[in-house]
């Protein structure tokens, strides 16, 4: 009687060792998931972050005292580049540079001339004109004057200002022959009556 309670007991503290053991197991294997899980996640995560660089490099040209390429941290803006490119020159036209833009890596800042004084001026107002006599000033008219010129439009208006705001004035009027859409012919048709 004696040996038979023993191996009851004995089967029931069994019983309790392998409920308790794969409770253990079972609670082992979750801890274990979850961090792998959350671990998974972080690098994940950590991945798909993109790199920022701490500097960024622009070119600035045209009515500055020093152009040139400077570094800038990403959130500046085309002022900081003016200050670095020491200031804006005496000639510099303000009116026509937006100095609070931001700026972006790799960017071209020209920073155009005012209109030269010519001795075209309105008879009423004294206001000077950006063409000479009957000629357009390639390198100071706007859109709508340039659209006045033989076989431009407005398309090929904006592209001039594009390549002159990239480029620099035109150092020449035949320069303006660079422009994509300006070619020989065309070029002949309005070469009277521009000038530079």
């Amino acid at each position: 009687m004696v040996e038979q309670r023993n191996k009851l007991l004995f089967i029931v503290m069994l019983a309790i060792l392998i409920v308790a053991g794969s409770f253990y197991s079972f609670w082992q294997k979750n801890t274990v998931a979850e961090v792998a899980s959350s671990d998974g996640v972080a690098v994940k995560n950590e991945s798909h972050q993109p790199e920022q660089s701490d500097e960024i490099f622009v070119y600035i040209s045209g009515a500055v005292h020093k152009p040139g390429v400077f570094k800038a941290s990403p959130n500046s803006r085309v002022f900081d580049i003016v200050a670095m490119a020491g200031g804006l020159t005496a000639e510099a036209d303000v009116a026509k540079t937006n100095l609070a833009q931001g700026i972006k890596d790799g960017m071209h800042i020209h920073v155009v001339d005012k209109l030269p004084v010519s001795n075209e001026h309105s008879a009423t107002t004294g206001t000077t004109k950006t063409n000479v006599g009957n000629k357009v000033n390639i390198n100071h008219a706007d859109k709508g004057e340039l659209d006045t010129l033989p076989g431009v439009g407005p398309a090929l208006a904006e592209r001039i200002i594009e390549y002159r705001q990239t480029n620099g004035s035109f150092t020449s009027i035949d320069e303006l022959k660079n422009v994509p859409g300006i070619g020989s012919s065309k070029f002949d048709k309005m070469k009277e009556k521009i000038t530079n």
